[in-house]
């Protein structure tokens, strides 16, 4: 189970519990110590090469429709890469932006 709690009320919890329950004291506190000391770095780190890999995808498939819509001589806009890369109107203005 997960609660979400403010700093407050998990003090006035431990101050609570180590008047009252001493035992309750000592477990609250040992899972505030756990989860404070949590390690999440490996957690940010396989976020970051997820959204790299996507980001990379993305940009693979913008240029890719760029090359096609040369090729066919058709008008190069964001709308038809989007149309054409099946990406969002959104990713081709950020990324083709970014290219030109």
């Amino acid at each position: 189970m997960r609660l979400t709690l403010k700093r407050e009320d998990v003090e006035e919890l431990l101050r609570l519990a180590k008047d009252k329950n001493p035992q309750l004291f000592k477990s609250l506190e040992e899972q505030l110590k756990k989860h404070l000391n949590k390690d999440i770095s490996k957690k940010q780190s396989s976020v970051k090469l997820a959204t790299k890999k996507r980001e990379d995808a993305a940009k693979e498939k913008i240029l890719n429709a760029i090359n096609l819509l040369r090729i066919e001589n058709k008008s190069i806009t964001i709308y038809s890469i989007s149309k054409v890369s099946k990406c969002s109107y959104n990713t081709v203005k950020k990324y083709y932006a970014k290219e030109s």
